[in-house]
């Protein structure tokens, strides 16, 4: 929302746009209550829902938060230059203009949607250029739109994407701060995209985007849903809003859309409810009986050998990769791209050279068992973001499946702070259950007391298993306690927080403060120092120390 016009106001992008009011808001359910308003006479050049990047020529969506009201803003949008504002019908009556405002009020029933919509013709409909690829679900987002764009690219057709750990524009790639970005910064991506000859986008698709109309202004040309599970719950409260929210996606494919479905997963019959009448369903599972299927033929550490059956055919290949979730992100991958390729006009075969090529380079998105051990490490050290029980069920699963015998299993993990605390004791259960060594520290603790947290993940373990279980509030202890006390030949999976980069803590007096910290470099500095003691005569060792 934001408070106060920066010194430096935004520059409207690289694209100069202008359009008269009347024809940016022609055909939608938005009004202005002034019938005598002039509104063919006011020209939009900026669309924005952030009062602080208000420039003179901007339309202020005063869209209500989760925790705070977008009207509080209008007067801050106006001082910084905005010339028109859309606000609930039902509360239009609270914003407070000077007498005689040139400022224009407009008002719908539903400002988010309609915000996505005005975002959308704004920036030249460009979701309507490209073929769009959606994927939702509590797991597996990142890892299948990352898989989808490197297939697609792999046959030569332009792709963006967006998702929870970057952005690729067609030209550059950036680090994303949201999983999917708001309405507004969505659709000048998009136009971003075209600009850059992109001719697809793969984006991830959260059920917070959904819920707040987000992707309200793109129609889907095909739609994935990996799985889903219990979280968010701080969000949505009960799993069936979560569920219906998830949904939503698959009620915005195109008529002849595609939707790509987990049906080993109880939700998969709600989510192909929701499609068109007119849309094609592939079923994709693991126990077979579906339009797609996986069969795994070996499995190492290093990778597995896979047959992947498609819509396309079938494809074999060894890949560099392991885990059976991630079989299923592959399959679901290359449906998508399948898809994709078609719809921008790439022949069947080449999409099955492109594909069965491009399998055993597939690269896993950063923070999704990314190693950080290297060629000299007698330990083995993968760093995960699964950060929901389904998720650490999955990834520890995966890792026992492959663990070399005699081989002890460690996970390493905490529970974020002012989030879904339903949680954090099954989180606890499932890693007690599949870990043979536990240890237990912060997170994101927010504004939440770190010990607290712990105590609540806690309840989940039982007093039997607790033996096996190291409580490290301090996260850089607790990496550093895992890998200086494994023994040659463990594997320690470090989970929750992936490709992030940043810590948020209590600040001491209510807030948060962000601290720079990310999980494979404090990895990499303790196999520094295992080696060294490894490798290193004590005498030499104790030199090292006092000097």
């Amino acid at each position: 929302m934001g408070e106060n016009c920066p010194m430096q106001a935004r520059i409207v992008d690289e694209m100069t746009i202008t359009m008269r009011l009347d024809q940016l808001i022609s055909g939608l359910e938005i009004a202005c209550p002034d019938a005598g308003t002039d509104l063919a006479s006011v020209r939009i050049c900026d669309i924005t829902e952030d009062s602080r990047t208000a420039v003179p020529g901007s339309l202020f969506i005063a869209r209500a938060g989760t925790r705070d009201d977008g009207l509080r803003y209008v007067e801050p949008a106006v001082e910084c230059g905005a010339v028109a504002v859309l606000a609930d019908e039902s509360q239009a009556d609270r914003i407070e203009l000077p007498p005689r405002s040139p400022v224009v009020v407009l008002v719908s029933k539903d400002v988010p949607l309609a915000g996505a919509l005005l975002a959308e013709r704004f920036y030249g409909d460009p979701a309507s250029k490209l073929v769009c690829a959606g994927v939702t679900g509590t797991n597996g987002k990142t890892t299948i739109a990352h898989l989808a764009h490197q297939m697609i690219e792999a046959a030569g057709v332009r792709c963006g994407l967006i998702g929870t750990v970057e952005i690729d524009d067609g030209r550059e790639r950036a680090r994303a701060t949201l999983t999917t970005p708001p309405a507004v910064e969505l659709s000048r991506t998009l136009a971003t995209m075209v600009e850059h000859s992109c001719k697809a986008v793969v984006m991830e698709v959260s059920s917070h985007a959904l819920d707040q109309q987000r992707v309200g202004g793109i129609w889907f040309d095909a739609a994935a849903f990996t799985n889903l599970t219990g979280d968010h719950l701080d969000y949505h409260k009960t799993l069936a809003h979560y569920t219906a929210s998830k949904a939503r996606l698959f009620a915005r494919l195109k008529d002849d859309g595609l939707a790509v479905i987990n049906s080993d997963d109880a939700a998969a019959n709600d989510m192909i409810r929701a499609c068109p009448a007119g849309a094609q369903v592939v079923r994709c599972g693991r126990t077979g009986g579906g339009e797609a299927g996986i069969e795994i033929e070996d499995e190492s550490i290093a990778g597995m050998t896979l047959t992947l059956r498609t819509p396309g055919g079938e494809l074999h290949a060894r890949v560099p990769v392991f885990g059976r979730y991630n079989a299923m992100n592959i399959l679901q991958a290359a449906v998508i791209a399948q898809r994709v390729l078609t719809r921008a006009g790439i022949p069947a075969d080449r999409q099955r050279t492109a594909l069965q090529s491009v399998l055993p380079k597939l690269v896993l998105p950063q923070g999704r068992l990314e190693r950080a051990h290297g060629e000299g490490d007698d330990v083995r050290v993968l760093v995960d973001f699964a950060h929901t029980d389904d998720a650490l069920a999955s990834a520890l699963g995966a890792v026992r499946a492959v663990l070399p015998q005699g081989a002890a299993l460690w996970c390493v993990f905490g529970c974020g702070g002012d989030r879904d605390r339903t949680k954090r004791p099954r989180m606890a259960g499932v890693v007690a259950a599949r870990a043979d060594k536990v240890v237990i520290t912060s997170d994101n603790p927010r504004t939440e007391p770190p010990n607290r947290i712990i105590d609540e993940v806690l309840a989940g373990i039982k007093q039997s298993d607790r033996r096996r279980v190291t409580i490290q509030p301090d996260r850089s202890a607790a990496i550093h306690h895992a890998i200086t006390h494994a023994a040659a030949g463990d594997v320690i999976v470090i989970a929750g927080k992936g490709h992030e980069t940043e810590q948020i803590v209590p600040d001491g007096v209510g807030g948060t403060r962000t601290l720079r910290f990310d999980d494979r470099e404090h990895a990499r500095a303790a196999l520094r120092e295992r080696r060294f003691r490894i490798h290193t005569p004590p005498a030499q060792q104790q030199g090292a120390a006092s000097s």
